[in-house]
């Protein structure tokens, strides 16, 4: 193999790895892919300058994400030419986070010999990158290609989705050392690192999933999951919000037959502003005192905020006892929510982008006695948000979302695969209520328990297990970051003292 990749140009090995890392996101089921996707990306740096690798390294991550966020060009919130250039900035933007992580991994290895150890660390330190600041979009991390791997994926109840990005590069790391390094007496070495370094984590993924304590019958809450399957579009035009109340109000009816504890509608489910809208609320309360079933709802909602109406993406707790508890969306889509460029492109506001503001309360709901917390679709893919709610001691985790925007692509099963991630690091359910689908109860150990598919239309009932007890990536959240940066620049400062001497 490693004689065939030596015969490539620098350019050839980038689209190689590039097309190995993207093939290998949901939901093409070619995870594997990711274990070896990054042997040519070394191969092809190792011959080159820090800026050429930068180069090459931009080049890998750019294929990258135009493969795994191929979906973004789906979007029918706007005409194709739009969409497809927001694809492409995200890929062109993403790009370069490999680009730094490239340079850097050059650099270092040309100074010190010890790139490849370094790799991991640096690896896990450019991602988290990638999750900060307003355009941040830890999507494409690499973990999420191996959700279809539930044994690999146990460990992030210790490391989050930052341990199994550490693996996949650890393991890329020691292959690429197995076909390059000469057959020394210390070989039998190295195979054994890889073994264990392979196998031990599939062991104990395994051993966890089967020693996991079974449900309590006592602590069950049941919840009720309702998937509509209207359309984005359609459910504003105005001839057709009698329709959509309607649709939503049998199905309540149709939920509230199992005598569930909570029912749940997805992420702005009516098209109305719910809690502001009297009428259409006196309607939803008189159908909860009716059933004496609460309804947890998505909802556009606004507040005054210095004299102006401030609009934002929430969930509303609607009770039998009248009150209802908000949770203003944190997280919000750049572009499609809000407008980052709005203060240094003023003229950009005339592109009419979102104008959502994110909210600031980490609100927690009750529902007997139990405490949970509701997220909003894109927040999903933020283990921090979730690790601020679960602090303020939610036992279980609402996801209401409405994928329906990207139609059947690769975009509700990518999204659906990350809620898992999260039911795992929390070791607490996961119930994810979508529009047009994926609708899902996923369980502490990331299973499906229940599941409606895209363009369904119903109610997906289950009992859940409320969990207090806190995992160890809930208790200390992202530990291996400040470790990874920390080896990081330590690294970076031995190759700059080397430089100067």
């Amino acid at each position: 193999m490693i004689e065939h990749l030596a015969k490539l140009k620098s350019w050839q090995l980038a689209i190689l790895s590039g097309f190995l890392i993207g093939a290998s996101f949901p939901p093409f089921k070619l995870g594997f892919l990711a274990w070896i996707g990054l042997i040519p990306f070394i191969r092809a740096v190792f011959r080159l300058t820090p800026w050429k690798a930068a180069g090459v390294g931009y080049l890998v991550g750019f294929v990258t994400n135009v493969l795994a966020l191929h979906w973004l060009s789906f979007n029918i919130g706007a005409s194709f030419p739009v969409v497809f250039t927001s694809m492409m900035a995200a890929a062109i933007y993403l790009a370069i986070f490999w680009a730094i992580f490239s340079f850097l991994f050059s650099w270092i290895h040309l100074q010190s010999g010890a790139g490849l150890v370094l790799m991991p660390f640096l690896w896990v330190t450019l991602e988290y990158g990638m999750s900060l600041g307003p355009m941040g979009f830890p999507w494409v991390s690499l973990a999420t290609t191996q959700t279809d791997y539930l044994p690999v994926i146990q460990m992030a109840e210790w490391t989050g989705i930052y341990g199994i990005s550490f693996w996949l590069v650890t393991v890329n790391v020691i292959l690429y050392g197995l076909l390059t390094l000469p057959r020394t007496a210390w070989m039998p070495r190295v195979v054994r690192t890889a073994i264990v370094v392979i196998v031990i984590v599939w062991l104990t993924g395994y051993g966890r999933l089967v020693i996991l304590p079974e449900t309590d019958e006592t602590k069950m809450v049941d919840v009720a999951v309702v998937q509509p399957n209207v359309g984005p579009h359609e459910k504003w035009q105005p001839d057709k919000r009698d329709w959509v109340f309607d649709r939503l109000d049998s199905l309540y009816m149709v939920a509230a037959e199992s005598e569930p504890d909570l029912i749940i509608w997805p992420e702005a489910a009516t098209p109305a502003f719910i809690t502001k809208n009297f009428r259409r609320l006196n309607q939803l309360k008189q159908r909860i005192r009716q059933t004496g079933i609460p309804l947890l709802t998505g909802t556009v909602d606004w507040s005054s905020v210095k004299g102006r109406r401030a609009y934002h993406n929430s969930a509303a707790l609607i009770r039998e006892d009248g009150s209802i508890p908000v949770y203003h969306k944190q997280q919000l889509v750049p572009l499609a929510e809000f407008n980052p460029f709005a203060r240094q492109l003023p003229a950009s506001e005339e592109l009419n982008l979102g104008h959502y503001t994110k909210g600031t309360e980490e609100t927690i709901f009750q529902v007997n006695e139990v405490s949970f917390a509701s997220i909003i679709c894109f927040e999903s893919v933020f283990p921090a948000i979730v690790n601020g709610l679960n602090r303020r001691g939610a036992q279980f985790l609402v996801i209401v979302v409405n994928d329906g925007w990207y139609g059947t692509s690769a975009e509700p099963y990518q999204h659906e695969a990350i809620a898992r991630l999260r039911a795992i690091e929390n070791r607490y359910p996961v119930v994810r209520s979508a529009n047009t689908g994926i609708s899902a109860v996923i369980d502490r150990r990331g299973r499906e328990v229940k599941s409606m598919g895209i363009g369904e239309t119903g109610v997906i009932t289950a009992s859940i297990m409320p969990v207090k007890e806190h995992t160890f990536y809930r208790r200390h959240g992202n530990w291996i970051l400040p470790w990874s940066l920390l080896f990081s620049v330590v690294m970076i400062g031995v190759g700059w003292k080397r430089t100067r001497e």
